[in-house]
């Protein structure tokens, strides 16, 4: 599948990014092309739901907007690496050796779970946890919401993070999921999943001390 965005949009999205968002003008000296060009890719890009804009009030003069790349910008951003992604992950998950395949597995899990848990310290209960963990997943481009209404705790992502990956292997999921309980220290249990046809995948978190994880896990072994 083509992406829509050229390789302006591109510049314009990867700024935006890495400076958490802009202005017209600082596009404008940083690209080194026109107020209304600039103007006139930014009402296509928000348009197709890859930038949002927030009016912003100044001690001085008019109030301007600044503009933000979406989670679905994120998304697109990323979409010439996901190929790419998948043929690494079926690597992977190929290895006919079981012992070299957990192993690789357990490094990206890892990984990913280290990616976020730095960012956690200094919150001590669950909640508190969970709630840090989907701000920073939303930061990072993911579609998640926390939940903690009708007695449950409750990670909901709108829209799979790796739909491609989840098509080829299930066992994805299930990264993802030890990835969750590494990184919140309590065990995680799937309520839904859009891989098998709901409209999003919900994780519940689980009541128990911290620690706890890698008891349960050496004693289910999945």
């Amino acid at each position: 599948m083509s992406s829509p965005l050229d390789a302006r949009d591109r510049e314009i999205l990867e700024h935006l990014h890495q400076a958490v968002s802009g202005d017209v003008q600082t596009l404008c000296d940083v690209l080194g092309v026109t107020r209304n060009a600039i103007r006139q890719r930014i009402a296509r890009l928000e348009s197709a739901g890859f930038v949002e804009s927030e009016l912003q009030g100044q001690l001085r003069g008019r109030p301007r907007h600044l503009y933000r790349v979406t989670p679905e910008g994120l998304h697109e951003l990323g979409e010439n690496y996901r190929a790419l992604a998948v043929v690494l992950w079926e690597a992977i998950a190929g290895y006919e050796d079981s012992a070299v395949r957990e192993t690789l597995m357990g490094r990206v899990q890892n990984a990913l779970a280290e990616r976020f848990r730095k960012q956690l310290i200094g919150c001590e209960s669950i909640d508190d946890r969970l709630d840090h963990l989907a701000d920073e997943m939303k930061s990072s481009g993911f579609n998640v919401e926390s939940d903690h209404s009708g007695g449950l705790r409750i990670l909901r992502e709108t829209s799979c993070p790796f739909p491609m990956l989840a098509d080829v292997d299930e066992a994805i999921c299930q990264v993802e999921r030890r990835v969750l309980e590494q990184v919140l220290g309590a065990p995680v249990q799937f309520l839904s999943r859009c891989r098998d046809g709901h409209g999003c995948c919900e994780f519940q978190v689980m009541d128990v001390p911290v620690g706890a994880v890698q008891s349960l896990e050496s004693s289910r072994g999945d």
